[in-house]
């Protein structure tokens, strides 16, 4: 082998105020192989996975992680490129069912390692976890939500000063960075989450890039700058991968175009050198003067809305280490590193 073993770390969906949002099928379709895992919390899917993912790495081999985006010490999958595999986790919330079932897509079921007696003893605990964790799910993207239209109000109002012949402009220069070689192709890889542990933001991008460009966001313009610029380079049919924002979806806080190896994204990496797009070039000041008051007021009911989410996030993790402890207690795990090893020689050649 002579291809470099990097990890590139992203995830594959978001929880949002329009509610949980998966990325699996733009992502992992296009894979020729996939292993879809099945089984429940405590099972050991993500610890299958990196497995895989650690004897992938010492053949050599590039591989994809994809972070879960409640909890990014799991996985929800990983993608090694160069043998065409991929290997999810396909339980709730993002269930993967396979349309080629046999031909692409092939079931790991965790759960043949359970024993059912001891669950089924548990039954009612387990329901009233599972009850108890899809309310707070359910509270979390109630906050979301609010937390959009505090972000929206915050844009809306950042509109009335906008200066958008300005900022076309600046998107023109972005646009001299970026080249087409190959065959167009869009691809979502997603950089930040909602999480138990706040809004986790990955350098991947930055990671991946020869050339950063760095956007000081403010009021969202940055959103509309990565929004044009993906709009011309789309027109263009310029390869690139996309990230969104998990607070406002529809928009990209992430562009990296690998043909040219440059990244544009929101916020600033310290680790690495990269040239800073200041979006209050793009803001009268003195035109926006008249709204701070106000933006500052819903940035205060903003910041109690994460606060509260926050709380029912790390409910849910309390809730899903005591759906895990149970079962784990159930699995014979031997039997389940048994069949991990076996895997694994199968896939990695």
């Amino acid at each position: 082998m002579t291809e470099t073993a990097n990890m590139a770390a992203s995830f594959a969906a978001l929880n949002t105020g329009q509610g949980f949002i998966s990325y699996f099928r733009e992502i992992f379709d296009p894979i020729e192989t996939v292993y879809v895992i099945k089984g429940g919390s405590g099972t050991g899917k993500s610890r299958l996975m990196r497995e895989v993912a650690s004897a992938a790495k010492r053949k050599g081999y590039a591989l994809e992680e994809f972070l879960c985006s409640s909890d990014p010490s799991s996985l929800d999958g990983i993608i090694i490129a160069k043998l065409g595999v991929a290997v999810l986790d396909g339980t709730a919330p993002h269930i993967h069912e396979p349309m080629l079932i046999g031909a692409r897509e092939h079931f790991l079921d965790l759960s043949a390692f359970l024993d059912g007696s001891d669950l089924k003893e548990k039954k009612e605990e387990i329901s009233a976890l599972c009850a108890a964790k899809s309310r707070h799910y359910q509270q979390i993207y109630e906050y979301l939500k609010v937390i959009s239209i505090y972000d929206n109000s915050i844009h809306r109002l950042a509109l009335n000063a906008f200066e958008q012949e300005k900022l076309e402009k600046s998107v023109e220069k972005s646009l001299l960075y970026v080249q087409k070689k190959q065959k167009y192709e869009k691809k979502v890889r997603i950089r930040s989450a909602i999480s138990a542990d706040g809004h986790i933001i990955l350098n991947t991008y930055a990671k991946k890039a020869r050339k950063r460009f760095a956007l000081s966001d403010v009021c969202g313009v940055g959103g509309i700058y990565l929004e044009r610029l993906l709009e011309k380079t789309d027109k263009a049919e310029v390869r690139v991968e996309v990230s969104y924002d998990p607070f406002c979806p529809e928009r990209p806080d992430a562009l990296y175009y690998p043909d040219a190896g440059v990244a544009f994204y929101i916020g600033t990496e310290t680790d690495f050198d990269e040239t800073v797009i200041n979006m209050r070039r793009f803001i009268d000041d003195g035109i926006l003067r008249p709204y701070k008051p106000e933006i500052r007021a819903i940035i205060r009911l903003k910041n109690a809305a994460m606060a509260q989410m926050k709380y029912n996030f790390l409910s849910v993790k309390r809730l899903h280490n005591e759906l895990e402890a149970i079962y784990s207690s159930a699995m014979d795990f031997s039997r389940k590193e048994s069949f991990t090893k076996e895997f694994i020689e199968k896939i990695i050649k």
